[in-house]
């Protein structure tokens, strides 16, 4: 069986969300069936599933802490939760465009 190809421009489904939760102290994915606690890599990794490339996205994680995950894991983090239903691959601006959706 072959691996799916990874999510260019990954975008969270509107059923989904990243929240904090301040009394729990804890990073969350939310979505109707759940929710996944998040330690700070896949928090700061899902707030970047905003429809931006991949590369746009890693390159703000090396921003964010030299530190930062490397691509083969980030993109098998993507990968689950893709698998999950969590995200879905985002329209590039130019076939939002085409399609008549405005642009960001």
């Amino acid at each position: 069986m072959m691996a799916e190809a990874p999510l260019l421009r990954p975008k969270l489904v509107p059923h989904s969300r990243y929240r904090w939760d301040a009394v729990r102290q804890s990073h969350q994915l939310v979505f109707p069936e759940g929710l996944l606690v998040l330690n700070e890599t896949g928090a700061a990794i899902v707030e970047r599933c905003d429809g931006r490339t991949l590369s746009e996205l890693i390159e703000s994680l090396a921003e964010l802490t030299p530190q930062h995950p490397p691509l083969e894991e980030v993109v098998a983090f993507l990968a689950r939760l893709r698998d999950k239903g969590l995200l879905v691959e985002a329209a590039s601006p130019s076939e939002a465009t085409r399609t008549g959706a405005a642009e960001p």
